[in-house]
């Protein structure tokens, strides 16, 4: 409470507004939709745990799962039998670590720096790109990145307050980010921390016995996850598991799916550039991204020039620096890997704005008055082009984005908040506009929901296909998968969900007494023959729910 009312003095009235909106935007994410792929098939694997109450041993479409370590699944199972199994229940855990994330940005930035630069590094972590997205499309990464800087902070804290409750609680922490994402959880927390207390010469921390506690508490705390990858997998060398035989479960946790993507062990590769996130992170950490260059050349020149004073902490440069050195080098590259250096960039970024003079500051203002006229040309764009269907919700924000970029210098709004300004009206949009349409593409979740709604007494096959959209949103994880020459086993009346392809052989071979179709893209690889409205009919796949007699 204390902390919240800290950060909270210096706001004016209307910045408090803005960061109402902020919140509203986190909180409808929360409602929305799950996505294909990943979080898809996280939500349905934490279904069937739940319904499975196999905890240890993790299941996907009553498959052995060995991929992503178990903690989302656990506090997701766990949120979908407290709240009920729907979307708020499923992203409910994750983003409560991420809310804790911004705390720890907080302190531990006010522990370095000062108070200005704590509050606005929370603010730039709270509005790029990748937060709103991780309180979307929930992953592992989410958590990963919440957890690594939560660590971090605890660890520091400890140093500062020689209480023991903090490194305890920053082990645990520690081994949440091994349990949500896998070695690199440790390496993140463990690198940027000892190049720290190198850069300080700091040797008496560095080999301090205190550390052999806080190792004790990670791998106590790893147990329960490694028992169940040893009973699932290594007890069972007869598994063909991800096309293996004698497939080792601890070994490719511990081991192959962190590290082997770099030694080559690991068969996973999508043959991405070692620059691929100098690209993707321009969105993730959009509208930031500018300033993190310029800041991260402002500490490159203060660690060159400090001869005689060195500065407060190496912990964010080499943590944001190395972290992403090292998962460009991996062979399998995904946009939302690089999640968990955002936070460093947010500190970094952070200190940068409060060197600048009001001259240097007012340059910001225009490159970012610059993006508030892009996301006008955008929602003025949308309706006419894309979605072309009455949302008065978009006339209002176009009218609020103009009357921002016309009025924002006479608003009693300072500092951050007047970059803010210029862009917030994107995710508002986005959040309350753009995915809700989108998501209508998905046609597993739309017809799972149709099922549920209307049929859910009633039995239904996949056609050659599983669903995990479809399962989660029928609540049931233990649909089967048919194919056509299975059709003449079933004799009471059954439903099949099939592509457009399987509806032309089952209409030769089978009496159809109800049909419902579904419309479905591939949403998270937009194009803009789909987004366009007079393109998108000739882009679009159809999906089925047929009644057979």
């Amino acid at each position: 409470m204390k902390l919240t009312l800290k950060f909270f003095t210096e706001f004016t009235r209307f910045e408090k507004v803005i960061c109402v909106f902020i919140l509203l935007i986190y909180i409808n994410n929360l409602f929305l939709d799950i996505m294909k792929i990943d979080a898809a098939q996280y939500a349905s694997i934490s279904l069937e745990m739940l319904q499975n109450n196999s905890y240890l041993e993790v299941y996907d479409l009553q498959n052995d799962y060995l991929d992503k370590p178990p903690l989302l699944f656990w506090i997701s199972s766990l949120s979908l039998k407290t709240f009920g199994i729907c979307n708020f229940a499923y992203k409910l855990g994750a983003f409560l670590f991420l809310l804790f994330s911004l705390y720890a940005i907080y302190k531990f930035a006010a522990n370095y720096y000062n108070h200005k630069i704590a509050k606005n590094a929370v603010l730039i972590f709270a509005t790029c790109q990748a937060f709103f997205l991780m309180s979307n499309d929930i992953r592992t990464d989410g958590i990963l990145t919440s957890c690594v800087i939560i660590s971090i902070w605890l660890i520091t804290e400890y140093w500062y307050k020689n209480k023991l409750i903090y490194l305890f609680f920053a082990a645990v922490f520690t081994a949440f980010a091994m349990m949500a994402k896998g070695p690199i959880g440790i390496i993140a927390v463990l690198m940027p921390i000892g190049i720290h207390l190198l850069y300080q010469n700091q040797w008496r921390k560095i080999f301090n016995l205190s550390w052999l506690f806080y190792i004790f508490i990670v791998a106590v705390l790893l147990i329960p996850m490694t028992y169940g990858l040893y009973t699932q997998f290594d007890l069972h060398p007869e598994k063909v598991v991800n096309g293996k035989l004698h497939q080792s479960g601890i070994y490719f946790y511990y081991w192959l799916q962190s590290f082997g993507r770099i030694t080559g062990e690991n068969v996973w590769d999508n043959g991405l550039p070692w620059h691929f996130f100098i690209g993707s992170i321009s969105w993730d950490f959009f509208p930031w991204i500018l300033i993190l260059y310029a800041g991260l050349f402002f500490q490159f020149k203060k660690i060159i020039n400090s001869k005689t004073e060195k500065i407060p902490e190496i912990i964010t440069i080499s943590g944001f620096i190395l972290l992403f050195a090292l998962l460009s080098m991996s062979r399998y590259k995904l946009p939302h890997y690089i999640f968990v250096t955002l936070p460093f960039a947010s500190i970094i970024s952070a200190i940068y704005i409060d060197k600048l003079n009001p001259k240097q500051f007012a340059i910001w203002e225009k490159i970012f008055f610059a993006f508030g006229i892009l996301v006008a040309i955008l929602i003025i764009v949308y309706p006419i082009f894309f979605f072309t269907e009455v949302n008065y919700l978009i006339y209002l924000l176009i009218l609020l984005q103009l009357f921002l970029l016309v009025k924002i210098k006479k608003l009693p709004i300072n500092g951050v908040f007047r970059l803010i300004g210029f862009v917030l009206v994107l995710n508002v949009f986005l959040s309350y506009v753009f995915y809700p349409k989108l998501l209508t593409f998905q046609a597993d979740a739309m017809a799972g929901k149709w099922f549920y709604e209307n049929k859910p007494t009633e039995k239904v096959y996949f056609m050659n296909q599983k669903s995990h959209l479809f399962n989660f949103y029928t609540k049931n994880s233990k649909h089967q998968s048919v194919l056509i020459s299975d059709l003449d086993t079933i004799k009471s009346p059954y439903w099949l969900y099939a592509n457009e392809e399987d509806l032309l052989k089952i209409q030769k071979s089978k009496n159809v007494i109800e049909k419902k179709s579904f419309v479905d893209y591939p949403i998270t690889r937009l194009k803009l023959k789909f987004l366009l409205e007079s393109k998108r009919e000739e882009n679009l796949n159809h999906y089925y729910l047929l009644k057979i007699k």
